[in-house]
């Protein structure tokens, strides 16, 4: 039988997105001793996910984080529609009222809930999660990989390894959280299956500054789908 001294912590999380660092922030705020482990030496440094629905921002009200994600995101009035165009000055090929934005929705959102939507990119969420999941005591280790795991009757002993380094050490937790994406190794080592085909055809995320406010001001939205017939 295990005793709580057997334990390094209750929770391992492995993954630093929003699925894991909400978990980590949850499980930290409750007392719970908690561990978050991410295989990179950062956090998201591309925009990825951005679109913060209102459930998630109820549950940033109750962890007392709403005002911070409000301050980096863009609020709900200037998400504007979904455009879609043949450029980002050429012709409109229509739009779509989303987020919340159209006049009949808007009401239906507001009488839903106390927190609008927002567009919130993992590059702004990610610190937030985390930063605060380790001022209410989680321990966050960057460029740490999971290795293997075995699980047992009375938890599970992750095997990690420090990536600078190569050095391997071993976490005994009672439970452990796989928040690892898509190629997730927690998924793969317990063989659960993933439905799809992946890598089904290539992309390119080019990420820039600039003001494109003279061009798109007449059209706002959070979300340009450029449509090139033949292209």
């Amino acid at each position: 039988m295990s005793t709580p001294e057997s334990y390094d912590t209750d929770v391992l999380v492995i993954g630093s997105g929003p699925a894991g660092g909400t978990a980590a922030l949850l499980l930290a705020t409750y007392g719970v001793r908690t561990h978050l482990v991410t295989k990179y030496g950062w956090l998201a440094d591309t925009p990825r996910a951005h679109i913060t629905n209102q459930r998630a921002m109820e549950v940033f009200r109750d962890l007392g984080i709403e005002q911070e994600a409000l301050d980096k995101g863009t609020p709900s009035h200037l998400m504007g529609d979904t455009v879609f165009a043949t450029s980002l000055l050429g012709d409109e090929i229509g739009r779509i009222r989303t987020w919340g934005t159209g006049d009949e929705s808007l009401t239906e959102y507001a009488s839903q809930s106390p927190c609008g939507m927002i567009d919130l990119p993992q590059t702004y969420l990610e610190p937030i999660l985390l930063a605060n999941a380790a001022k209410r005591g989680a321990v966050v280790r960057l460029n740490t990989e999971l290795v293997d795991f075995e699980q047992d009757a009375d938890g599970v002993t992750a095997r990690l390894r420090d990536r600078p380094s190569g050095n391997e050490h071993t976490v005994r937790a009672r439970y452990m959280i796989g928040a690892d994406g898509g190629r997730s190794i927690v998924a793969e080592k317990l063989g659960l299956p993933m439905e799809g085909q992946m890598g089904k055809a290539g992309s390119m995320n080019i990420v820039f500054r600039a003001d494109l406010t003279q061009y798109v001001e007449h059209r706002p939205s959070v979300l340009y789908w450029i449509m090139r017939p033949g292209a």
